[in-house]
């Protein structure tokens, strides 16, 4: 039996974007709505993120914007 760490079981958008076959870029235009995205890959995405019940870290978020609050 193989014991999984967190780091292994934890979903990032670079996971997310392996499963659905597309880009961390595409899975980042999904989630912000930032940009145009096909239907097809919008669905994939959302379909994987879905599928691992994928909530983005408030943490990382603020501090890829630079600004804890």
């Amino acid at each position: 039996m193989t014991m999984r760490t967190a780091r292994e079981d934890r979903i990032t958008i670079y996971r997310i974007a392996r499963e659905a076959g597309v880009s961390p870029a595409t899975v980042s235009r999904v989630l912000n709505g930032s940009r145009p995205v096909s239907d097809d890959k919008r669905q994939r995405v959302e379909r994987v993120i879905a599928q691992h019940e994928y909530r983005p870290s408030a943490i990382a978020r603020s501090l890829s914007g630079q600004q804890t609050h």
